[in-house]
């Protein structure tokens, strides 16, 4: 039988091997107990999306919006995005996404985020634009920026540019396999 501690450490672990029904079971088990637990709500919706539960998941992230601390506020707002991203709904993904770069101006996390749903909606001039503004963030996966903002200029035939922005991929992570 689990402890809360264990119950929660088993919640991780399932969720980083992307065990998504187990994670999902073990969600509900912890949240019987620690309704309002906000980590357990965002790894439980992300979860649902995985499994194209969308109210559901819509219900997760309401109840965590509101007692997230600010500092996370901005990757609870992301899961929307990505939820509305399961959907289809890339436009109001971007928005959303938008959102929770302004609450976090210093992270290219959100606008490479934006920018694949601009890709995935078709502008690509839109996403190139905030791939290249992610690439000049202080923190957040910058090598994921470079290397998005080649293939938003592969898609345009800008190769040169394009290998430029690999090499500045494997600048930041040598190891970075898809960039090789």
């Amino acid at each position: 039988m689990f402890n809360d501690e264990t119950l929660y450490q088993a919640i991780l672990s399932a969720d980083e091997k992307n065990q998504i029904g187990y994670a999902r079971f073990l969600c509900e088990r912890y949240l019987k107990n620690h309704p309002n637990h906000a980590p357990t709500l965002v790894i439980y919706a992300c979860n649902l999306i995985s499994l194209s539960q969308y109210s559901e998941a819509e219900a997760a992230l309401d109840r965590a919006e509101p007692i997230t601390p600010k500092d996370k506020l901005p990757f609870v707002i992301a899961q929307r995005g990505h939820l509305l991203v399961a959907k289809g709904d890339f436009v109001g993904a971007e928005r959303i996404f938008m959102k929770a770069h302004e609450l976090d101006p210093d992270d290219a996390t959100f606008l490479i985020y934006a920018g694949s749903s601009a890709s995935q909606n078709g502008d690509i001039e839109r996403a190139e634009t905030l791939a290249r503004q992610a690439t000049n963030c202080a923190k957040g996966c910058l090598d994921e920026a470079w290397y998005n903002l080649g293939g938003y200029l592969v898609s345009k035939k800008m190769y040169g540019e394009a290998a430029e922005c690999y090499r500045q991929a494997l600048l930041i992570d040598p190891e970075y396999e898809i960039a090789i």
